[in-house]
């Protein structure tokens, strides 16, 4: 073979070598290209997997029932025990019963009266009843079937009539509503058991009244 043909060779397999080499960069660059947008991809798939998957419940157990509920089903007093919903409803159904359990407490503390956990119904009752105990002279439908309360106006009038029944009721004596003075006289059966029992009348809004404990005195 000739020097210029051997050179020819060589030349030739120099270059068949770099381009195997460069062939072998680029093949290497792709596949790094393609494990990088692999993980990418996994990437992406667990960060929406992560968002997608529900969070893990807290349970809390309720200091009235004694069962576990998740946390977000229920209402953390100020004094950090929790009430599951259920619970919640009655106490402040029972507080709007029962004048000694109003405000709903727990550790003589007042319970927020929560829209989401109790319902708008029960939370108007709870604001009405509100109003209503802290009248000093409260006033009550006169018609015994009815006896729903009357709120004060911003201007009282000595007779109120009731927005449930219609009926018309005096202020001052809590009778039906009447023409002239208030008479406090009682009916005929009632006023002999009132004497019986020895019940008296308060001075302030005049209702019967039975002494339970303490002294004779009213004030």
């Amino acid at each position: 073979m000739s020097n210029v043909s051997m050179g020819t060779a060589m030349s030739m397999g120099l270059e068949t070598e770099n381009d195997l080499s460069k062939y072998k960069k680029k093949r290497s660059s792709s596949n790094s290209l393609r494990i990088d947008i692999q993980q990418l991809g996994d990437s992406i798939e667990n960060a929406i997997n992560l968002v997608d998957s529900p969070k893990s419940a807290i349970w809390r157990e309720c200091v009235s029932c004694r069962d576990d509920h998740n946390q977000d089903d229920m209402i953390k007093t100020k004094c950090s025990h929790f009430y599951c919903k259920s619970c919640l409803v009655h106490l402040f159904k029972s507080a709007l019963r029962d004048e000694s359990l109003f405000p709903p407490q727990c550790c003589h503390k007042p319970i927020a009266a929560s829209e989401k956990m109790i319902g708008p119904v029960l939370v108007q009752k709870h604001k009405e009843k509100t109003i209503e105990l802290k009248d000093p002279d409260r006033t009550y439908c006169s018609d015994s079937k009815c006896a729903q309360y009357i709120p004060q106006k911003a201007t009282p009038t000595r007779v109120c009539k009731c927005a449930s029944c219609g009926v018309r009721t005096c202020r001052k004596c809590k009778k039906r509503a009447h023409p002239g003075d208030c008479v406090y006289k009682l009916d005929a059966l009632l006023e002999e058991l009132a004497d019986r029992k020895e019940w008296q009348r308060c001075s302030n809004c005049r209702r019967l009244i039975e002494l339970s404990t303490g002294c004779n005195h009213i004030t």
